[in-house]
């Protein structure tokens, strides 16, 4: 992990080769379930069934992605990802595994902290396909999509690179992925006994379709979990604690009550 986000397509290293593993996992995950890795402390709850996952640096030129370029000595040095929200701040004790101290804050007024891309999902209270197949969603935003194809890598100080909302900093919004998923089941009724049993799976990974026709949101996604029952105003809430919209309140809130 670490190596890798030092990794660019130059000298010793070549990204896309050395991630060739990712992009053949990738047609895995396409066609069968991976498995949600709830045995790692940035993903064990997920209280409201919402993760998502911040970058800081683009090591990958050539993708139209980010700010780094060629020649990768002078032009990708500590280069930028596409700046797709606003960091408000990070609250150390949501995350300590990750931040290494038991607590303490890191505020970004007024755009401080420069380009930050941030991207999740979400998946509803049903049981349904989005939550069986939650952990390819989840390989699909944080190693294929990002790192495989944007270049994207290292982590918020003092927070996870991904993890449960509950843990991530507090930003504006972030950008998010929803799966289309198709199977093909064979039921048999054999000795007064039904089996169901899967025969072929078709995962599409596509940007969120968000309530009121925001689209790419994941607040807007689960405002639309929560309109379809799958999922309720108070997670909702508490998201929205998360992705905040504008930094300038929640930042003020936090002053206010240190």
């Amino acid at each position: 992990g670490a190596n890798w986000e030092r990794q660019t397509n130059d000298g010793a290293y070549v990204l896309k080769d050395d991630f060739a593993r990712i992009d053949s996992y990738y047609n895995m995950a396409q066609t069968r379930a991976v498995d949600y890795p709830d045995y790692i402390e940035n993903f064990e709850e997920c209280k409201y069934r919402a993760a998502y996952c911040c970058w800081v640096q683009d090591r990958q030129a050539g993708d139209n992605n980010g700010n780094c370029n060629t020649p990768y000595d002078t032009n990708c040095e500590d280069a930028d990802p596409g700046d797709n929200t606003d960091l408000c701040y990070v609250d150390m004790e949501n995350a300590p595994g990750s931040a290494r101290v038991a607590g303490g804050y890191a505020i970004f007024p007024d755009d401080t902290e420069g380009d930050i891309h941030c991207h999740g999902l979400a998946w509803g209270n049903d049981v349904g396909l989005d939550d069986v197949y939650k952990g390819n969603n989840l390989f699909y935003v944080a190693m294929y999509d990002h790192l495989y194809q944007r270049g994207y890598v290292r982590n918020v100080p003092g927070a996870p690179m991904c993890g449960c909302a509950e843990q991530m900093p507090i930003v504006s919004r972030a950008d998010c992925t929803e799966m289309d998923i198709t199977q093909t089941v064979r039921y048999s009724w054999v000795n007064q006994q039904l089996s169901v049993r899967a025969l072929n799976v078709n995962v599409d990974f596509n940007a969120c379709n968000g309530a009121n026709n925001n689209n790419n949101d994941l607040e807007a996604y689960y405002e639309r979990l929560k309109d379809e029952g799958r999922a309720d105003e108070e997670e909702l809430k508490a998201l929205q604690e998360r992705l905040v919209g504008d930094c300038d309140g929640p930042i003020a809130d936090l002053v206010d009550s240190l």
